[in-house]
């Protein structure tokens, strides 16, 4: 593992990684003479304000502490839930995505061949996604999945 710590800064780099955030080393219990940690795979450096630098074989305690600050900060981020507002904007697209259907000669065998026999799957399939259009929630939705078309011939 490579790591660079510079505690003044909030500065954790790990196998050359920079964090793009910045994360809070308070609770590490970093010595306040230490200027920046210098580690790579068994060895490394420490620098200090006041004094030359120490060449280390082991990482110190503290260590860990800020390993584990830059590990949570890297952690991917659960998505936000959608709004009400995204949530019905979804909606009307997938109505719309399905306007056609409600064309009444598509489903006509009379005035159109082919015709679509299934018109009723898409009318409870629209009803179902215009309650989210009409009444918006906010939050993750299982979405109905539209139904295939079936067409037949005369």
């Amino acid at each position: 593992m490579l790591l660079t710590i510079v505690p003044i800064d909030n500065t954790v780099i790990k196998d050359n990684v920079p964090l793009n955030c910045s994360i809070d080393l308070s609770s590490c219990a970093i010595p306040s003479n230490i200027r920046a940690l210098q580690w790579k795979e068994t060895l490394g450096w420490i620098e200090f304000w006041n004094q030359d630098n120490q060449n280390i074989t082991e990482l110190p305690s503290w260590v860990a502490c800020c390993i584990v600050k830059y590990d949570e900060a890297m952690a991917p981020k659960p998505p936000t839930p959608p709004t009400a507002n995204e949530n019905k904007n979804t909606a009307v697209s997938l109505l719309q995505q399905t306007d056609w259907t409600t064309i009444p000669d598509v489903s006509d065998s009379t005035k159109s061949n082919p015709y679509l026999s299934n018109v009723n799957d898409f009318v409870t399939y629209r009803n179902a996604i215009r309650q989210y259009a009409i009444n918006p929630v906010a939050g993750d939705i299982t979405w109905p999945t539209a139904p295939e078309e079936v067409w037949n011939n005369i």
